[in-house]
């Protein structure tokens, strides 16, 4: 299997409060195995059964529990603001050359085409991007733009509209990949099983003592719950409450609909 089951999308499109509580819930439960049935069949149910375990063994597990959601977020984090920058570039790009258009007098049909290019980025292909299964998507209206440029006399507009396509292209490859991708499973089963291992560590040490137990276990659920909800948040920029929103694009949608002539600079796609 190289991808999640289809049921990891469901939870990551989870809102942040409901992912959080989700999280939250499953982590207790886990550290609640461990504090009823786990240490209890290790250490026995007075806690002397395997005898002392040292501190420095759940720590070891810990930090490299700790270490791996670091390599983890740190290119999670990277591909997420990859995404916003694509979306930006791709939207600029655009925008440039409605202007071009305008400024150079090129042929109607030229920002008709602009137009509906648009319209079905906005309309057919955002929509898909979060459950998008491959980085290659027909885009006809973008192929009649690219032939209507082709089209026109050898000119430094026709130059200039060729490189803002080219630019806009390949901002749209870069967005098409992202979505397209999927965190490999054997991630998860990685960092969940040194979860886990932190977990049953901190339950033996706390063995003998079932209050001290509960509450050390309580804290780790609580930290390892955090930091699968950062990760499960940021993970497909595309989907969830924090993902991607062409607004550049549906700004300059609704000025190519209304045929307003002010391209003011704007505000970068935000996430939510």
């Amino acid at each position: 299997m190289n991808r999640p089951p289809a049921f990891f999308d469901n939870i990551i499109a989870l809102p942040v409060p409901l992912l959080g509580l989700f999280l939250l819930a499953y982590w207790f439960a886990v550290a609640g195995i461990v504090h009823w049935y786990m240490v209890p069949w290790i250490a026995g149910r007075d806690g002397l059964k395997l005898g002392r375990l040292e501190a420095e063994v759940p720590a070891q597990i810990g930090l490299a529990f700790g270490l791996l959601v670091s390599f983890i977020a740190v290119p999670v984090w990277d591909q997420h603001n990859q995404a916003i920058e694509s979306a930006r570039a791709e939207a600029a790009a655009y925008r440039e050359m409605a202007e071009a258009i305008d400024d150079g007098e090129a042929p109607q049909n030229v920002k008709a085409h602009l137009q509906e290019c648009v319209a079905f980025l906005l309309e057919n292909e955002w929509p898909k991007m979060a459950h998008l299964d491959s980085p290659r998507f027909a885009a006809p209206p973008l192929r009649d733009l690219r032939g209507a440029i082709h089209a026109l006399p050898e000119s430094q507009l026709q130059s200039e509209l060729q490189d803002l396509l080219k630019q806009a292209a390949a901002a749209r490859d870069t967005r098409l990949r992202i979505a397209a991708s999927r965190p490999p499973p054997a991630r998860w089963m990685i960092i969940g099983l040194l979860a886990v291992l932190t977990l049953l560590g901190v339950g033996l040490i706390h063995a003998e003592s079932r209050r001290g137990r509960r509450v050390a276990l309580s804290m780790v659920a609580i930290g390892i719950s955090c930091c699968f909800v950062v990760l499960f948040a940021y993970t497909r920029p595309y989907l969830g409450q924090f993902a991607v929103i062409p607004e550049d694009l549906q700004s300059l949608a609704s000025d190519l609909q209304s045929g307003s002539g002010s391209w003011a600079q704007t505000s970068p796609p935000v996430v939510r």
